[in-house]
C-alpha cells in the first residue's frame, strides 16, 4: 500500500523527482505497459492496449509485441508488428488480438520491444516499471451473460480518468473506460476525478489551469462519447467528481458526486499546496451546491496514517458528517466495499450497520477506486523509491447494480438515489416487498459458482446488533443452487432487513436495506 497516498491505487507516475537529482524510479524511458479488461461478457470482443506515458519527454519507436495467451488446454501466440513512433504524453494504442475460440480463464504475457531515437533498444515483459517482477494479465471469457434482469444496470461508481493526473498517479482516457465498461457488461461508469486535479493541466500536472473550464471540457467529452456510443449498446459515462471537503473536525474527506453540472472546488489534500491543506468547502457547503445529485462517502473507514494526517490533513467520516442535509440534498450511501473484502471492508460494513441501527437510512456502495487499472494495480508505494502491484482495485470488478427502466444518466441517478440497488462482484441479489410479503431473489452463473451461503439480517432501531433471521447454507461445496426465490418473514419490530450471499467461486453480494 502507498505509504504517503494510501487512498490512491493508480497507474504509477515514475518521473516526478521533486527537483531532486536522482530517484531509483526515474528512468529516461516512458512508462510502457499492457492493459485490458479483466473479463468479458459473451458477444463482446475485449480491447487490450499498449499504454505509453511521458513519451513527449522520452520519444520512442514501438517495434513489436509478441503475445502468449494461455488457458486450460489452450495456447496461442500472436506477433504484432507495430513499427510506430510515439511522442505523446499519454497514449493507449489498441491491439488487434484474436480471442476467437478461446474460453474460460486466460493469462496473457507480452514481450514488448521499443527503441529510442538514438537506436537504443529494450525488450521487456508486460511493463517496464522499475523494481517489479513481470505479472501476466488475466482475462476471464465468461460463458454466460451477467445474471441481472434487463432493467438492472451494473456499474463502476468510483474510478478515475486521465483528468486525474498528478506526481504519483494517472488514469485512463474516458474513451478507454467506456470501451472497457462495454466488455465488462457494465451499464454505466461514474467517473469521479479528483477535485484537486481539475486545477492543473492533465498533461502537465504541475501547471495551473482554470478548474471550471477544465471540468466543462471533461463533461463535454464524456457526453459526446455517450452521444456516439450509447445508442449502439455502449456504457453510459456519468462525469462526476471525488470532492475533497471538510468533515466536522476540519479534516479532508472524500465525497463521490455522480453527475453534477458545475465544478465543486477542493484543493485541501492535493499535495501541491504542501501544509496549506485546509478544506476549501465543508461537507454541508458541497451538499448545498448539488441540487439533488446523488453522492456517497468514499472509503469511510480506510486507515489514515499519522504522516498523511499531518501532510494532507486527511480524516475519516463520522456519523455527524453523514447526517448533514441541505434541503433535499443528503449523502445517499457509504462506499465501504472498495475493490476487495479486506479490513477496510469489514470495518466499513460495521460502521454502516451501526448507522442503520441508529435509524439512519443509508445505502451500501461497492466500487474499486481504479485509476485506469483495467487488469491490475501498479502504483507508487514510497514516492521516489518503490512501487507495488496487486489485483485488489481492478476497474469494474465490484459493481453497484441499480434498478432503472432507462439506461440514461437521469435514470441511473434516480436509481442510485432511490436505494433500490445491490453491490456485487458476481451474483444478482435482491430483496423487495411483494404483495405485503418480502421476496428474496438471487441468481448466479457457472462462471461465479452456485450459492454457498445466503443470510437474511434484521435490525431494530436502538439495538446494538443485527439478528440473523434466516440462513441457507449448502455445506457441500459446489452443490448450491444457481437460482433462489424465497419468501422472507420480517420479525416483529424490525426496522429493516437486508441480505448477504456468497458463492462457491468466492463471489459476494449484498443488498440495500428494505425498511419497515
Amino acid at each position: 500500500m502507498n505509504k504517503f497516498f494510501p487512498l490512491s491505487l493508480p497507474y504509477a507516475e515514475t518521473h516526478y523527482k521533486f527537483k531532486l537529482p536522482w530517484s531509483p524510479l526515474h528512468k529516461r524511458w516512458p512508462e510502457v505497459f499492457l492493459d485490458g479488461p479483466s473479463f468479458c461478457v459473451p458477444g463482446v470482443k475485449p480491447v487490450f492496449y499498449l499504454v505509453l506515458k511521458d513519451a513527449d519527454y522520452f520519444p520512442v519507436r514501438v517495434r513489436e509485441i509478441e503475445l502468449l495467451i494461455q488457458g486450460v488446454g489452450q495456447s496461442r501466440k500472436i506477433r504484432l508488428d507495430l513499427d510506430r513512433d510515439v511522442s505523446e504524453n499519454l497514449i493507449f494504442i489498441p491491439l488487434e488480438i484474436d480471442f476467437s475460440g478461446l474460453q474460460g480463464k486466460l493469462s496473457i504475457n507480452g514481450r514488448i520491444r521499443v527503441e529510442t531515437s538514438k537506436g537504443k533498444s529494450r525488450s521487456f515483459l508486460n511493463s517496464n516499471f522499475p523494481g517489479l517482477p513481470p505479472s501476466p494479465l488475466h482475462l476471464h471469457v465468461l460463458a454466460e451473460s451477467l445474471p441481472y434482469p434487463a432493467d438492472w444496470h451494473g456499474g463502476e461508481l468510483h474510478c478515475h480518468s486521465d483528468y486525474s493526473n498528478d506526481p504519483v498517479e494517472f488514469g485512463a482516457p474516458l474513451s478507454v473506460l467506456q470501451e472497457a465498461g462495454r466488455a465488462l457488461g457494465m451499464g454505466y461508469v461514474v467517473c469521479t476525478d479528483h477535485s484537486y486535479d481539475f486545477y492543473y493541466d492533465k498533461r502537465r500536472y504541475m501547471e495551473r489551469t482554470d478548474p471550471e473550464e477544465n471540468f466543462r471540457n471533461y463533461r463535454a467529452e464524456a457526453l459526446e462519447l455517450n452521444r456516439l456510443n450509447v445508442p449502439s449498446g455502449g456504457t453510459v459515462l456519468i462525469p462526476g467528481e471525488e470532492v475533497s471537503c471538510g468533515n466536522h473536525l476540519g479534516e479532508n474527506v472524500h465525497l463521490l458526486v455522480a453527475g453534477h453540472g458545475d465544478f465543486l472546488p477542493g484543493l485541501g489534500d492535493g499535495g501541491r499546496r504542501w501544509l496549506n491543506n485546509k478544506p476549501d468547502l465543508k461537507v454541508a457547503e458541497v451538499l448545498a451546491r448539488l441540487s439533488g445529485t446523488p453522492c456517497f462517502a468514499a472509503h469511510p473507514r480506510s486507515r489514515i496514517g499519522s504522516l498523511e494526517r499531518f501532510l494532507f490533513r486527511r480524516g475519516m467520516w463520522h456519523d455527524q458528517d453523514l447526517r448533514i442535509t441541505q434541503g433535499d440534498n443528503a449523502i445517499h450511501g457509504l462506499q465501504f466495499w472498495n475493490g476487495h473484502r479486506g479490513r477496510d471492508f469489514s470495518e466499513g460494513r460495521q460502521f454502516w450497520i451501526a448507522r442503520l441501527l441508529s435509524g439512519h437510512r443509508i445505502s451500501p456502495i461497492g466500487a474499486n477506486d481504479a485509476h485506469g487499472d483495467l487488469n491490475r494495480n501498479i502504483g507508487v508505494k514510497t514516492p521516489l523509491f518503490s512501487l507495488y502491484h496487486n489485483r485488489n482495485h481492478v476497474f469494474g470488478h465490484v459493481r453497484t447494480v441499480v434498478h432503472s427502466p432507462e439506461k440514461t444518466i437521469p435514470g441511473i441517478q434516480a436509481g442510485l438515489a432511490s436505494g433500490n440497488l445491490f453491490c456485487t462482484d458476481g451474483p444478482f441479489l435482491h430483496l423487495a416487498d411483494e404483495s405485503g410479503s418480502l421476496r428474496l431473489r438471487g441468481k448466479s452463473t457457472g462462471d461465479f459458482g452456485g450459492f454457498e451461503k445466503i443470510t437474511v439480517f434484521s435490525g431494530k432501531t436502538g439495538e446494538t446488533k443485527e439478528q440473523s433471521v434466516r440462513e441457507w447454507d449448502w455445506k457441500k461445496p459446489g452443490h448450491g443452487p444457481l437460482e433462489v426465490s424465497e419468501l422472507v418473514t420480517a420479525p416483529d419490530g424490525a426496522s429493516y432487513l437486508r441480505v448477504e450471499a456468497r458463492t462457491s467461486g468466492n463471489r459476494f453480494a449484498m443488498t440495500a436495506p428494505v425498511y419497515r
